[in-house]
């Protein structure tokens, strides 16, 4: 775990935890004077006023050191839990978006929800499982003190308690890690259920097969591992608690044959035993959730490993732009012999994009044409530096694109994907600027009715699917970067912004000095565009405007219907 805290919160919560650790001790000192006080007033004479003020003073005193040590702790663990989850974004915003494909997303829905929230449980859990355990330390230490010979008993008596137990618990364990793998499995059931509702709704048959099929055994498959698990856990907890029953018979049965105790001392180590019934039961409901931390803590641990270590965003801040001095005469963009395999080595056939030759020069409008599957996509995440080449290299104002340069290549592009998501609020430091340039993009693209901005949020992301593309627009437009791409950003519209988009939204961005890229397969507005790019089974092809015109002029003569 403490690998996972950053350092600095490591330096600044050392002072507290050792305060934390030094309180848990003297309260769970006051707890075991309290039950010596309670032992020793037990069938005695009447207590004096001065002993009764003692343990009055002690009884607030255990209050006050058990209260600051839980605070501390607990204040300590929810700073974990809140640094675990923003360093967890970070990395994910920094980790290679392939990667992040690979790792899927119900995989990682699974560890930012439910194994973050486990650990967050476990943590609120500590503060008072720590208490007991400083308790039963204390209270330990005190059995020693009065009678060593029977300490000793009972200690054998916990050590093959814990021996037991460990072996025993070697099945729970077991189904619990099986608990933890069919989670992943039903979040991606329960994302194609969020996501397929219409489609189920449409059809009961498919619906009632996705329900009793499909998320039915998964669903039953969690029950029956859960179940087995807290079983023997719950059989553990509760056997703890008999067995304290049990070595209190041991040390007032057994333990006065073997070495012979006086009365007094007696009774004050059966006081002490049921002092501790309750702090040992505590401790033992809570190690199931505890284990569940552990498990999950696992996997963040796995995924912390695999994502890419976030830089200093302060550091990143101030470097200097490496892109400033452009070679002249160079074009914007360049792909030099690049290539790629999506989606991956491992598949047993992969799709090869390239090898690429493309040049595109600043303020030019290029349209990536070709058909579904051809490549298009992955070209644009090439573009956009969200997939690095195999093979060749990409070129910006003639400087190479690396490693060490490509978080600053990726501020150039602002994109509009196909499957684009639209954040509720406009994400920028200059809220109040940008949020007129808002105000006057929703009434350019008619959506001040339905839209409004509260603050710098917008009132509602709840539209038709062509508004929604529109809202995206808009966000992209705020960005105001040199290059613009947009993956059939047209395809939900109607033919009126359809032909907006075409003929004026995008010579006004031209106009503007802006390079634009575009994947559309709107054939009657190729000819808006400066140049063609024809993507054909991973290859590219330049499309002359003669070609196209004689392509389109064939293609209507010979439909029914004019497009």
């Amino acid at each position: 775990m403490f690998s996972l805290i950053p350092e600095q919160l490591r330096r600044e919560s050392r002072p507290r935890i050792v305060l934390a650790v030094v309180a848990g001790f003297i309260g769970a000192i006051c707890s075991a004077e309290i039950a010596r006080l309670i032992s020793g007033v037990a069938g005695g004479p009447i207590p004096t006023r001065g002993l009764a003020i003692g343990f009055f003073a002690v009884c607030a005193a255990q209050l006050l050191f058990r209260t600051t040590s839980q605070i501390l702790i607990m204040d300590f663990g929810q700073q974990v839990i809140c640094s675990l989850r923003i360093e967890l974004c970070r990395k994910i915003l920094h980790t290679p978006y392939k990667k992040l494909e690979a790792l899927g997303k119900p995989r990682l829905l699974a560890i930012l929800t439910t194994d973050v929230n486990t650990f967050a449980q476990a943590a609120q859990m500590l503060p008072v499982t720590f208490g007991h355990l400083v308790l039963i330390a204390v209270c330990l230490g005190y059995m020693a003190w009065l009678s060593w010979q029977a300490f000793a008993c009972f200690f054998v008596f916990l050590i093959t308690a814990a021996v037991i137990y460990h072996c025993v618990e070697r099945w729970p364990l077991r189904e619990m890690q099986a608990v933890r793998d069919q989670l992943d499995v039903i979040f991606r059931h329960f994302r194609s259920l969020l996501e397929g509702t219409r489609e189920l709704q449409l059809n009961t048959s498919r619906a009632r097969y996705f329900t009793d099929h499909v998320v039915h055994p998964t669903a039953h498959a969690f029950r029956r591992s859960f179940t087995r698990a807290m079983l023997l856990y719950s059989l553990v907890a509760n056997a703890g608690g008999m067995l304290f029953y049990v070595a209190i018979g041991l040390i007032l049965l057994v333990v006065p044959h073997w070495f012979p105790q006086s009365p007094g001392v007696l009774v004050t180590l059966t006081l002490l035993l049921l002092f501790l019934i309750q702090p040992v039961s505590e401790v033992m409901t809570s190690l199931p959730i505890l284990r569940q931390a552990s498990i999950a803590l696992s996997r963040i641990r796995i995924l912390d490993a695999e994502l890419t270590q976030a830089p200093d965003d302060d550091a990143r801040a101030t470097q200097d732009d490496p892109f400033a001095a452009a070679v002249e005469g160079a074009p914007l963009l360049r792909f030099a012999g690049v290539s790629h395999r999506y989606p991956g080595l491992t598949e047993d056939r992969p799709f090869t994009l390239g090898p690429i030759d493309l040049s595109i020069r600043q303020g030019e409008v290029v349209y990536l044409i070709g058909g579904n599957g051809s490549g298009k996509t992955t070209l644009a995440m090439l573009l956009l530096g969200l997939y690095e080449p195999e093979q060749g290299h990409v070129e910006l104002g003639g400087i190479k694109v690396g490693k060490h340069n490509l978080v600053q290549y990726r501020q150039r592009f602002s994109a509009v994907f196909a499957d684009f998501h639209l954040f509720d609020e406009i994400l920028c430091q200059d809220q109040a600027q940008v949020a007129k340039q808002a105000a006057h993009y929703l009434h350019t693209l008619e959506l001040d009715h339905k839209v409004s901005l509260q603050g710098n949020r917008f009132s509602t992301t709840s539209l038709s699917s062509g508004q929604r593309k529109r809202m995206a627009l808009i966000a992209s437009y705020l960005e105001d970067r040199p290059i613009y791409l947009f993956d059939e950003w047209a395809a939900d519209q109607d033919p009126v912004f359809r032909r907006v988009f075409y003929t004026e939204l995008i010579p006004d961005l031209k106009r503007r000095g802006k390079t634009v890229i575009v994947i559309s397969h709107d054939d009657a507005y190729f000819e808006c565009a400066d140049r063609l790019v024809q993507v054909a089974q991973g290859r590219l092809v330049d499309v002359s405007a003669e070609a196209l015109k004689a392509g389109l002029y064939a293609r209507r003569k010979n439909s029914p219907v004019a497009d």
